[in-house]
C-alpha cells in the first residue's frame, strides 16, 4: 500500500511539472488582441478646431494600422498591444515668444507597448508592468533631443548638446542619445536646429547664475492661473531619471500608465558662490572679441560636475560638443497644422534596459522577440510615406 501511494504521488508530481513546463510555451501560442485609446482632450485643446483633432486623430491611427499589418501583430501571438495615443497644442521645446517667433503647431504621439502573457496564480494575462515599448511622434522637434540634459534656457528657446549621428535605424537618419536610439524622418533636407553662438551661451549662463544668486527675480505668476507644465533650468549639473518608464518623453507631463523619466539637477549652492560665477562669466564675454562671439560654442561635457555645468571651450577649438537649439522653422507654415512634417522614432527593450533595436546584449522574452520583429520586417517606408514631401 505504502508503495502504492509512493508511486502514485511520483506520477502525479511527474504530471504537474510536465504541465508546468509546458505553460510557457502555450502561453506564447495564446492568440492575443491589440487595442487603440487616445488620452482625453484637455482643456488647451479648445484651441484646435475638431475638425483639425479629428484629423490628427486619424494619423495616429492610421500609423497603428501600418504596425498592425505586421506579420508579429497578424494576430499578436502570446502578448497584447496597446497604443496609446496623445495631442498637445505645442512643443515642450518650443518657448519661443514675440513677433519674431514661428507659429506654434499641435504635437502627437503613438506609444505602443507590448505585455506578453504570464500566468498569476492560475489568471492568465498580459503583464504591462515590464512592457517592451514603441514611441512615434508626429512633428515634435524636442523628441529629437530626448535623454540629453537641458544646459540652459533663454528667451529664444533652450540650449541643448548637438544629437550625434549614429548610422540608420529602420532606413532612415539616427542619433545616439545617451544610449537611446532616436530614428527621425523627415519632410526635406531642412534644418532641425541652429547653432547657438559663444555669446548667448554666455548670457544664458549668466542669467542662470544671476537667478540663483537672487540678482533676478523669478517671473510671476499671475493670480488664478496654474503654473504652466514646463522644462525649466537650475544651475547645476542636470540628470535624467528613469522610473518605471513607459513613454520615452510624455507630451504632457501627466502620468498613464507608468511613471515617465523626470529631470533634477544637482543640489545648490550659496548665493556668494554665484555671484562669483557671475562676476566670472561677465568677465569672460566683456573680453571676448568680437569674431569670437559670433562663433559656435563648443562645451566639455566630460569636465561637468554637480558644481558646474559644462564649460565652454576655447574658441577654434573642435573637440568637445557643440551648443545648439531646435529650429522651429523647419515646419512650413504654409501647410495645415495637421500636416505630417516630421516623425521620430524611439524605442524601449524590457529587461536590462535597452533602447537601441540594433544593439546584441537585448534581454531574451518574448516582448523584446516581437518588437524585433516587427522593428525588422515592419514596412517603415509606408509611415515615412506619412511624411509630406515638399520644396515648398
Amino acid at each position: 500500500m505504502r508503495i502504492s501511494l509512493c508511486i502514485c504521488l511520483t506520477a502525479f508530481l511527474l504530471t504537474c511539472s510536465l504541465v508546468n513546463a509546458q505553460e510557457p510555451a502555450q502561453l506564447s501560442q495564446k492568440e492575443g488582441k491589440w487595442t487603440f485609446s487616445m488620452s482625453d482632450a484637455g482643456s488647451d485643446l479648445k484651441k484646435i478646431s475638431p475638425d483639425k483633432l479629428k484629423k490628427i486623430r486619424g494619423t495616429l491611427q492610421e500609423i497603428s494600422r501600418i504596425v498592425t499589418s505586421n506579420p508579429a501583430m497578424s494576430p499578436p501571438k502570446g502578448f497584447e498591444a496597446r497604443f496609446w495615443g496623445t495631442i498637445s497644442t505645442r512643443d515642450r521645446f518650443d518657448v519661443c515668444t514675440g513677433k519674431n517667433c514661428p507659429p506654434t503647431r499641435p504635437v502627437a504621439t503613438l506609444a505602443m507597448m507590448l505585455g506578453r502573457y504570464e500566468d498569476k496564480g492560475g489568471t492568465v494575462k498580459a503583464a504591462f508592468n515590464t512592457p517592451s515599448t514603441m514611441d512615434i511622434s508626429i512633428n515634435n522637434l524636442g523628441h529629437i533631443f530626448a535623454h540629453l540634459p537641458v544646459l540652459y534656457k533663454d528667451a529664444e528657446g533652450f540650449l541643448l548638446p548637438e544629437p550625434q549621428a549614429d548610422g540608420e535605424r529602420a532606413g532612415y537618419k539616427a542619433f545616439s542619445n545617451n544610449g537611446h536610439a532616436v530614428a527621425v524622418i523627415t519632410r526635406n533636407g531642412s534644418t532641425l536646429w541652429q547653432p547657438v553662438s559663444r555669446e548667448r551661451y554666455l548670457k544664458a549662463a549668466i542669467d542662470a547664475a544671476a537667478r540663483d544668486a537672487g540678482e533676478i527675480p523669478p517671473p510671476p505668476v499671475k493670480k488664478g492661473k496654474k503654473k504652466p507644465a514646463t522644462i525649466d533650468t537650475v544651475y547645476g549639473k542636470p540628470v535624467f531619471i528613469e522610473e518605471e518608464k513607459s513613454w520615452i518623453d510624455p507630451l504632457d507631463e501627466k502620468v498613464r500608465v507608468e511613471k515617465s523619466r523626470t529631470l533634477t539637477f544637482g543640489s545648490r549652492d550659496s548665493n556668494d558662490f554665484f555671484r562669483e560665477r557671475v562676476q566670472k562669466l561677465r568677465s569672460e564675454l566683456e573680453t571676448m572679441p568680437q569674431e569670437e562671439r559670433l562663433m559656435q560654442a563648443r562645451v566639455d561635457t566630460l569636465a561637468s560636475t554637480d558644481e558646474q555645468s559644462p564649460p565652454l571651450l576655447p574658441a577654434g577649438n573642435s573637440t568637445g560638443i557643440a551648443v545648439v537649439t531646435p529650429d522651429f522653422r523647419y515646419f512650413n507654415t504654409k501647410l495645415p497644422i495637421e500636416a505630417v512634417q516630421l516623425i521620430v522614432i524611439q524605442w524601449k527593450f524590457d529587461g536590462t534596459p535597452i533602447f537601441d533595436p540594433q544593439k546584441s546584449d537585448i534581454t531574451e522574452n518574448l516582448n523584446n522577440q516581437k518588437l524585433l520583429e516587427i522593428y525588422k520586417s515592419m514596412e517603415w517606408q509606408k509611415l515615412g510615406a506619412k511624411v509630406i514631401r515638399t520644396g515648398l
